[in-house]
């Protein structure tokens, strides 16, 4: 473990976020080079972090100077092998320019944060800004946390997991480390893959960090995220933007991320697009919200009813998990289809409880989410009330009601 949870960069690279929003990047870029997008932040926390805005678009606006290398397009060229040579030139000389992309304010007793331009140039702002945002936090108002700390925390839960999965004679458990987002600090996140990569790389599948796969030889983990949905909500007939959606990711990778995600509108409504066409070329799904046990059972009774094997898929969840819960839905699915985690917030920004000043320190909960794409609203709807996300009640309603999900007017 390092001596200190924090080093002098909250960015260590260009390559220092998500997995997916390189492979979204790709897809807006060849599809949609012209489409203008704009993000917003969402505090899920009651915590006011307003008074850190100075700081937060100060070290945003460092991203000006961060740019691709040619190691690092060389590493892109090798693993992933579905980015055309064209982007990857365009990667090349892709720069950041958050002075005109990002704006940081204070609005409403809580920090704002708010990104516009062309989708595929504002697209990596997303899991950047979140990691800035949580550092800066974590070094303003937990900087007093222990080293020690985080390391006994860390160890005792991985010793924990390999007890737990041996006393319950289960084979079928891996993951992936997912915590580059909410992250206590990119030192803290880099430890703790360095620890799981040293003492559970057998459980371990890869992370969703690539600057990190890069510098461990770790398998880069990540497909497709809401966003996408979202965008063809606009792009498209709201109510085909996910039967497009999912049509077009298929094709663009040819079948090399086929992963689906099923919420953005709901299951229910995902079920009524993932026809036997869909869900025999797609090799699994991802839960991001609701019952993950009810999401299983709903996924395997689907599978069956066209007549595919659910072992011959997989279902991979990512919704707020910690060991404990992973170990039980693993439990649960056992036999009927094959299963993996996602695992984020509880390994990269878990300090056991500790308290400071009669507080206890927890993990801020922030979100980043397209508000509109070309001009006009898109949502989120979610299996989750709470996680649902849309500016205009309107353009919910009536996406709602072109899902089915609300009773037509006649």
């Amino acid at each position: 473990m390092s001596a200190s949870l924090f080093n002098d960069k909250i960015i260590q690279s260009a390559l220092d976020l998500d997995v997916y929003k390189i492979n979204m990047m790709f897809a807006a870029f060849t599809h949609y080079p012209q489409t203008e997008v704009r993000y917003e932040l969402i505090v899920r926390s009651s915590e006011d972090i307003s008074d850190l805005h100075g700081l937060i678009e100060q070290e945003i606006n460092l991203l000006a100077e961060c740019s691709f290398t040619t190691g690092d397009i060389a590493y892109l060229s090798q693993h992933a092998s579905y980015l055309s040579d064209n982007f990857l030139s365009y990667l090349a000389d892709f720069r950041f320019l958050p002075q005109q992309q990002v704006t940081v304010s204070q609005a409403d007793d809580q920090l704002s944060v708010s990104i516009k331009g062309v989708w595929h140039e504002t697209i990596l702002y997303e899991t950047l800004v979140m990691s800035i945002i949580s550092e800066i936090r974590s070094r303003e108002r937990w900087n007093k946390i222990p080293t020690a700390q985080f390391s006994k925390v860390l160890e005792q839960k991985v010793s924990l997991l390999k007890s737990e999965l041996s006393k319950r004679s289960l084979t079928n458990f891996n993951f992936s480390e997912m915590g580059s987002r909410r992250r206590f600090s990119a030192q803290v996140q880099h430890d703790v893959v360095a620890y799981l990569n040293q003492h559970v790389p057998e459980l371990m599948t890869g992370t969703s960090n690539y600057h990190l796969a890069k510098k461990f030889g770790l398998t880069p983990i990540g497909t497709v995220a809401h966003e996408w949905f979202m965008a063809h909500q606009a792009l498209v007939a709201p109510a085909k933007s996910q039967q497009v959606a999912l049509d077009l990711w298929q094709s663009t990778f040819d079948g090399k991320l086929g992963i689906a995600l099923t919420d953005t509108i709901g299951i229910d409504a995902f079920l009524e697009d993932f026809n036997l066409e869909r869900a025999s070329v797609y090799a699994g799904v991802r839960h991001d919200s609701g019952n993950p046990f009810e999401w299983g059972d709903k996924m395997i009774a689907h599978y069956e009813s066209l007549g595919i094997d659910p072992m011959s898929k997989v279902l991979i969840f990512t919704d707020g998990l910690n060991f404990a819960r992973a170990i039980e839905i693993c439990e649960y699915f056992a036999g009927r289809a094959n299963i993996s985690f996602g695992i984020g917030t509880f390994l990269a920004n878990d300090m056991g409880g500790y308290v400071s000043d009669d507080i206890e320190y927890q993990p801020l909960s922030i979100v980043v989410k397209m508000a509109e794409c070309n001009g006009r609203p898109v949502a989120k709807i979610s299996d989750e009330p709470e996680k649902a996300m849309c500016e205009d009640l309107l353009f919910l309603t009536s996406l709602k009601q072109s899902f089915g999900l609300l009773p037509q007017h006649s």
